[in-house]
């Protein structure tokens, strides 16, 4: 009876019989005389046993003292004892635990139950497992609290470890080991921006407590800069020959990039070829001689070919994952530059913009910030102040105010005033003397004190605690999303687990007839099994298939609205030019042609994606749905179970950035050019000229769309797929593996019937340590 005893109550502690409670109701007579030892004579019922246990009407009687229910049936035992588990579990008090002992005593004395059956159940109620639960209770009430990233990251990184000595399998423990390296490969990249000579690399320089940039090694940087963690090294990226083809091509609109490329051509002559090839190249360079290479300042210019300089350092600063992006100034004549700079911020988790304090808010920048807010997707920006060590308190808190006038008298002219209160509070204003900051952070306090600048009063610190409070905080979006994923991944890993125990745990209570005829029934269905897996993975393939067949109408669907977008920027320029002329007699101001171009592309574009992404997650919706279904018949469920399929789980924040990095300089230069010297009498040729500049310059910004679009989506639709086809795959693992376990059990049968009452033990221990872990890991 010892083996069927103490298997059947494991099962039972682990939820394999029965799936609810509520027949019996919660049982709460734990102050009643006898109630530990009825407890204890119900929880000896076994499969085995339990017909000469419900035939005695004395054990009914006793069953009467704790339930008003009848108990005629192995599953009324299994439900009884259930709901006693259930009572039993909330007290833990030693005086209760001796009393059951006593009774599991008892009962070995009486011949009911026998030693082996004695040692189990006497385990099952151990008190410093009980108090070990109590902790892990106390530190669940805790876990609720909200903490930092790097706390989380760090609790869940020894809860790996912890797991990795119960886990009994390599392909476990290598489940873990990814989650492991998902939380460690996390970057966190913060964009640096501002007009040229606000102080960037100053300011990084303090952050970073050593100036690997700046005039020490990269003066006047003329490139996007990346600086990341690793062994110091540098390596710069020229421009290809498509990218080069387009600057040479806005040369012929914008002054700027005309000088630009003459002055480039004369310097390096058939050297370009060289540099510039159909592919990007790129060339490791010797840290100290950077400057030749990003120096606007530096002879040969070879700045002028540079695309983006990669930088890495082992500083303390960027080991957390910190990634820096330090961008060219907003003024830079090559906008180029300014599309890259784009596409780097678009994936920025947070943006520093810097204003120099004697020449802050300037119309780039205002232009910039609300870019930045309304269009990028940004949704923290921190403007740092430069130079506060240079003007007075109250001339800083007059640019602060100053630069919010600006703010709004800009939005006014785009017609987005509204907009005002969600920009002011997405901003975020520090004052910083650079200078004086990194003098502390380079061995040189004493110089800064006496100038009258501790180092609490230079504005590092601030700086540095809202970084550290928007990356890793309590309140970091990111950093939810990130400790939610890993611990998503965790508890299924150990839900996979606590299954394999569990059906080792069956298989421990059969004979080995038993074992022997499971193994020819589950030959019997393998066949069957393999078809049903096979049909279901065509089926998926199907619907993948289709999904990007798909995109086909959706990259339509884009071409059909871009080309509407072109007519409805021309039809307003036409309209704003016309009105002009006929309430003023004037042509309109390029200012405002310019906000009118630039407004209907940002907007068309916004609302155009908008719909992409509608229509996408529509699609996905219908797949996801079909696929839910057809696991359903088969009984597997895709997420959580009785959830329905919501697609829109799977893409929250696609779509929504990395679109608007076109620059439109060109196109706007060609337009204001045409309209100033247009005439009232000339509409109509303003109007074919308008329509021709939008198509040249629009093909540009339509592939750069076009092609964005199609990688998000093809990227997603893996992803998709994959989270699809997932309970299919766990599932097809879960059978091999439990066939490989009762052919293992099987084959070492009699070894193992010799320690099966140490074995139970031991595998109902890791069970409950899982357990305990999965309960503490809250979401």
């Amino acid at each position: 009876m010892a083996m069927g005893l103490a298997n059947d109550y494991f099962l039972l502690f682990h939820g394999k019989h029965i799936e609810q409670t509520t027949t019996y109701g919660t049982i709460d007579n734990k102050n009643q005389d006898d109630f530990f030892d009825i407890s204890a004579l119900i929880l000896c019922a076994s499969r085995k046993n339990y017909e000469k246990f419900i035939s005695l009407r004395s054990f009914n009687d006793l069953v009467s003292k704790v339930t008003n229910k009848e108990v005629k049936t192995l599953d009324d035992i299994y439900q009884l004892q259930h709901c006693l588990l259930d009572s039993l579990k909330v007290d833990t008090k030693n005086i209760h635990l001796e009393k059951l002992h006593h009774a599991f005593t008892y009962l070995l004395e009486e011949n009911i139950i026998d030693n082996s059956s004695h040692k189990i159940l006497i385990s099952l109620f151990d008190p410093e497992e009980l108090t070990a639960n109590d902790e892990i209770d106390n530190e669940e009430t805790i876990s609720e609290e909200k903490i930092s990233f790097k706390e989380a990251k760090s609790t869940l990184e020894n809860t790996i470890n912890d797991l990795k000595e119960i886990f009994k399998t390599d392909d476990f423990i290598d489940e873990l080991e990814s989650t492991k390296n998902y939380l460690g490969n996390q970057k966190f990249s913060i964009g640096i921006t501002g007009v040229m000579n606000a102080g960037k690399s100053t300011m990084l320089n303090a952050l970073m407590g050593e100036e690997i940039l700046g005039s020490a090694v990269v003066p006047e940087t003329a490139n996007l800069t990346i600086v990341k963690h690793g062994e110091p090294s540098a390596s710069v990226f020229y421009w290809n020959k498509n990218e080069w083809d387009r600057i040479e091509s806005s040369a012929k609109q914008i002054e700027s990039i005309a000088d630009f490329v003459k002055e480039t051509k004369s310097i390096f002559k058939d050297q370009l070829d060289e540099l510039i090839k159909e592919e990007s190249i790129s060339e490791e360079v010797d840290i100290k001689n950077l400057a030749k290479f990003t120096s606007a300042e530096a002879s040969g210019k070879k700045c002028n070919l540079v695309k983006y300089v990669e930088l890495k350092s082992d500083l303390d600063f960027l080991k957390d994952g910190i990634e820096i992006v330090d961008t060219p100034g907003l003024d830079d004549p090559v906008i180029q530059r300014e599309e890259i700079t784009k596409e780097y911020l678009s994936q920025c988790d947070l943006m520093l913009h810097l204003m120099n304090v004697s020449q802050s808010a300037t119309l780039k920048d205002v232009e910039f910030i609300i870019d930045a807010l309304l269009y990028q997707n940004i949704t923290k920006l921190l403007i740092v102040i430069t130079r506060a060590d240079t003007v007075s308190k109250e001339q800083l808190n007059e640019v602060i105010n100053y630069t919010k006038t600006s703010i709004e008298n800009q939005l006014k002219a785009q017609n987005k005033d509204s907009k005002l209160d969600y920009i002011l509070k997405n901003i975020k204003f520090i004052p910083i003397s650079g200078k004086m900051a990194l003098l502390h952070r380079t061995g040189r306090s004493q110089k800064a004190i006496e100038a009258g600048y501790p180092i609490e009063n230079t504005g590092i610190l601030e700086i540095e605690e809202y970084l550290q409070e928007t990356l890793f905080g309590t309140n970091s979006n990111k950093s939810e999303l990130i400790i939610k994923g890993a611990k998503a991944q965790i508890k299924k890993t150990i839900e996979k687990e606590i299954k394999s125990f569990n059906y080792e745990l069956i298989l421990l209570s059969k004979s080995k007839e038993e074992l022997e005829a499971d193994l020819e029934e589950f030959n019997k269905k393998k066949d069957t099994n393999k078809r049903i897996f096979t049909s279901l993975k065509e089926d998926i393939n199907l619907y993948k298939n289709d999904a990007k067949e798909y995109l086909n109408t959706l990259e339509t669907f884009l071409n059909t609205e871009l080309v509407e977008l072109q007519n409805i920027i021309r039809q307003r320029v036409y309209n704003d030019v016309k009105y002009s002329f006929e309430k003023t007699k004037k042509r309109p101001p390029s200012s405002r042609v310019k906000t009118i171009i630039e407004t209907a592309i940002k907007d068309g574009i916004i609302d155009i994606i908008r719909d992409y992404r509608y229509k996408f997650i529509k699609k996905s919706q219908s797949i996801g749905e079909v696929c839910e279904q057809k696991y359903q018949d088969l009984g597997f469920v895709i997420g959580h179970k009785n959830d329905n399929f919501d697609a829109r789980g799977f893409f929250q924040d696609d779509f929504k950035a990395g679109f608007l990095t076109s620059s439109n300089e060109v196109l706007v230069s060609k337009i204001t050019n045409e309209v100033s010297k247009t005439k009232a009498s000339k509409l109509a040729e303003l109007n074919r000229s308008l329509e021709s500049f939008i198509k040249d310059e629009f093909s540009s910004i339509e592939t750069n769309i076009l092609q964005k679009a199609k990688s998000v989506s093809g990227n997603l639709i893996e992803s998709f797929f994959n989270q699809i086809e997932e309970p299919l795959k766990t599932f097809e693992h879960k059978l091999k593996k439990d066939e490989k376990s009762l052919q293992e059990r099987i084959a070492n049968f009699e070894q193992n019937e010799v320690n099966k009452d140490e074995i139970t033990i031991s595998t109902h221990k890791k069970i409950k340590k899982l357990k305990n872990i999965n309960k503490g890991l809250k979401s």
